[in-house]
């Protein structure tokens, strides 16, 4: 019987270490592998709705590239500032100068007069 016991003993520990060994094994290969590519849904949901739109929507190349187009935005900086400039020289000469206004107080009638 104590072949039996000793046995008994022996397997129940060695299964736990075979399943510890086979779940690494599992973790491993599940988080060793390479990352899978990413798909670019945007552009494709984009490039749908061009197509059934007839080219509606998201028909200029600007607002689907990966870029911003930074000389845009400087062009058109530079074109409002200019046109700031331009109208504050155009309509600074038309403001004129403040007139002085007299400040002598006058008599106030609260009362109608009284016609008879």
């Amino acid at each position: 019987m104590n072949e039996q016991n000793e046995a008994e003993r022996e397997a129940p520990d060695s299964e736990p270490e075979e399943l510890e060994d086979s779940v690494k094994n599992l973790l491993k290969g599940a988080l060793g592998g390479a990352p899978a590519p990413e798909t670019d849904v945007l552009g494709g949901v984009q490039r749908k709705l061009r197509d059934r739109s007839g080219g509606k929507f998201y028909a200029d190349e600007w607002s689907t590239s990966k870029s911003s187009p930074t000389l845009t935005f400087l062009v058109t900086s530079a074109l409002m500032l200019v046109i700031v400039l331009v109208t504050y020289a155009v309509l600074a000469p038309l403001r004129g100068k403040p007139e002085r206004v007299g400040t002598e107080p006058v008599p106030v009638e609260v009362l109608p007069p009284v016609h008879r």
